[in-house]
């Protein structure tokens, strides 16, 4: 059961573009996946036209657990638009 859950999160990862996903999200998305550490996951969450919410997972594997675990490693709001070709990324996260 393990493998099949694997299995099934490697191939959401493979997706390259979801039906009704914004080109700017794909942009984001790419963008986001150049940057991110090894092992690492990457969920983009388009809240709206311009923001999206961003989280990064990492997997976690504890001893006593049978299949691996994923932790939020960091959570943020993004406002992001696109300007002479480029996105232009404002972190709006509080802290």
């Amino acid at each position: 059961m393990a493998a099949l859950s694997e299995e099934r999160i490697d191939e959401m990862e493979r997706v390259p573009a979801r039906a009704g996903e914004s080109p700017l999200k794909r942009r984001l998305i790419e963008q986001l996946e150049a940057d991110k550490h090894f092992n690492e996951i990457v969920r983009v969450t388009q809240v709206s036209g311009h923001h999206f919410r961003v989280n990064y997972l990492k997997s976690t594997k504890d001893a006593s657990s049978v299949m691996s675990l994923y932790r939020i490693t960091k959570s943020q709001f993004l406002f992001v638009e696109e300007k002479a070709g480029d996105l232009v990324i404002v972190d709006q996260t509080k802290r």
